[in-house]
């Protein structure tokens, strides 16, 4: 399934305006990535995107390797969804 533009997934006018201030110290290798877990440069020519807050994805953190912003993301996304079964899978396997 195609994702659609960035806008139409919700990274409109203002998001593009923050990527594109960030672009020139990112493609000159000048930025590290904004992931705690990660924080080496991002070097030029590596893809990156502008990574948002864990909790709050009104507030940016900065740019960010794109491995360690979808990585984050599907960990949170496993993580909810574990979440889930647990609640509402509970079946006793006692026989």
């Amino acid at each position: 399934m195609a994702k659609g533009s960035t806008s139409a997934r919700g990274y409109g006018h203002h998001h593009q305006k923050l990527r594109d201030r960030w672009r020139p110290k990112v493609d000159a290798g000048l930025v590290d990535c904004a992931r705690p877990t990660c924080g080496k440069p991002i070097l030029p020519g590596q893809e990156w995107q502008l990574g948002h807050d864990d909790n709050d994805r009104s507030r940016y953190h900065g740019p960010e390797h794109r491995y360690c912003n979808e990585s984050a993301g599907g960990r949170k996304g496993a993580a909810i969804t574990n979440a889930r079964h647990q609640t509402t899978n509970r079946t006793s396997r006692d026989w």
